[in-house]
């Protein structure tokens, strides 16, 4: 398992995403976006969520028991991979640097606000507020996932996360359609967001940024969804900025981003994770010891 979630992390950082028509959250997002349909009820909801997942899921994980040992290691690693997306996410935020109109179409790939008519300012915290809120829902979680119950942990929680974007609406037309997949997703990330952003208190303490204020910050949030709010509100805090989204919150004391916000929130971003993928290699090790090295395949010969 240790080596799997290696060879994984090491074909994001330099590949990044697989094409299009072999990524499973693609079909997941479009079996779902084919399905929906407004004022749908909860049952529908449920419905919707097992009809998209379901078959993208099952064809997934079955690679677990394809009897030749190298085939399957090799499958379950680009499989893995798909589950989270870190030089995607960092190449996007980056790219909207410096902050000026163009940033608005490269961030508006990141976030469902209408950022058209924003402040340059409000780009630059929409940029540091998807960073931070997709290093849960799009890295921390997963990893966290496959710790617990390996690849279709990380998998399961994938596609909900992407059930969550498609149909996890609070307006009229989803607002039953879209409980059971907004209700599963916070259950799923309820865990790994409150551990990302102790690993962010951890970063910043290090980088000498101030964490005393992330506290503050987090306490005085009033940001709705209970698990975006840790990193959200922990970024605000330590940068010392304020992350608004217009007509749903404002957090922070300080000023909205500007470009040496958005770099210090990409560096506090790179020591956190590494923090955290430090911890979780430690924690694959004194969990399962040394029996990798006693597989030639890694721990995917006792799955």
């Amino acid at each position: 398992m240790l080596p799997i979630l290696i060879a994984s992390l090491v074909i994001d950082l330099i590949l990044g995403e697989p094409p299009t028509w072999l990524h499973p959250v693609v079909y997941v997002g479009k079996t779902s976006e084919k399905l929906i349909r407004p004022y749908g009820g909860y049952w529908y909801g449920i419905f919707i969520w097992f009809a998209s997942v379901s078959p993208v899921f099952l064809i997934c994980i079955s690679v677990i028991y394809i009897p030749v040992p190298l085939i399957k290691m090799v499958l379950v690693i680009l499989i893995l991979k798909t589950t989270f997306s870190i030089k995607l996410l960092y190449d996007l935020v980056k790219g909207a640097l410096p902050l000026n109109d163009s940033s608005r179409r490269v961030v508006q790939n990141i976030v469902r606000r209408d950022l058209s008519s924003v402040s340059i300012g409000h780009v630059g915290s929409a940029a540091i507020e998807s960073l931070f809120e997709s290093l849960v829902d799009g890295i921390t979680s997963p990893m966290f996932w496959f710790l617990l119950l390996g690849l279709p942990g990380a998998l399961l929680q994938r596609f909900a996360n992407t059930m969550d974007s498609m149909v996890g609406y609070k307006n009229p037309e989803l607002l039953k359609e879209g409980y059971f997949s907004a209700k599963l997703d916070t259950i799923l990330n309820f865990i790994p967001a409150r551990i990302t952003g102790i690993f962010m208190i951890l970063a910043g303490f290090l980088l000498g940024m101030e964490v005393r204020n992330s506290l503050t910050s987090l306490r005085k949030a009033n940001i709705e969804s209970p698990n975006a709010r840790y990193p959200i509100a922990i970024a605000a805090g330590i940068l010392g900025v304020n992350l608004e989204k217009i007509g749903s919150y404002s957090v922070g004391d300080g000023n909205l981003p500007t470009d040496k916000d958005v770099e210090r929130a990409l560096l506090l971003f790179r020591v956190t994770l590494f923090l955290y993928l430090l911890a979780m290699l430690v924690c694959y090790y004194y969990l399962y010891g040394l029996a990798f090295l006693s597989y030639p395949y890694g721990l995917m010969e006792l799955f």
